[in-house]
């Protein structure tokens, strides 16, 4: 986060909890300078999210460290979800036995998760043929086979019915 995104989550916080921000302003800058530090990694409407499940969660003031934990809780069960797997049917301009560059595009495809660009897909499943296969017509052999199934089983009805 920017000092300029801190401002406007001090905003927030300052209509919540009156206790967090300081009074003077030495120490105003003070603080907006370490939790822009301690927030450059963390995206700004996270934080907004991370700023209400404190509060639904505990009734001390928010620290950066709260909001910089929950982020590292997100990155780390957005990353288990990532199949860390090169598919190289989403990477056609690589060759897949060009080590460095299937690596490169795998830290690519991470960073690209964990900043919210894009969201991790689960591990690559099957999927139907692109091409729809008619099911075709049954040869007079499998008519005939059915037909003297189908006649079979009404005799054997037939008989238990006598029975």
């Amino acid at each position: 986060m920017t000092p300029d995104d801190v401002l406007g989550l001090f905003e927030v916080i300052s209509r919540i909890d009156e206790r967090v921000l300081r009074t003077s302003e030495d120490e105003q800058a003070a603080q907006l300078m370490l939790w822009s530090t301690a927030l450059r990694d963390v995206p700004e409407w996270f934080a907004g999210q991370a700023l209400g499940e404190h509060y639904r969660e505990s009734a001390y003031p928010v620290m950066p460290k709260d909001i910089v934990a929950k982020w590292r809780k997100h990155c780390r069960d957005t990353l288990e979800r990532l199949p860390n797997t090169f598919e190289p049917c989403a990477y056609p301009h690589i060759d897949p036995d060009d080590e460095a560059a299937t690596r490169a595009a795998v830290r690519a495809q991470r960073e690209a998760v964990l900043t919210g660009r894009v969201r991790p897909g689960g591990l690559p499943e099957l999927r139907a043929a692109s091409v729809r296969v008619s099911p075709g017509r049954p040869n007079d052999e499998y008519l005939r086979a059915r037909e003297e199934l189908r006649r079979r089983r009404l005799e054997r009805r037939g008989s238990e019915v006598k029975r």
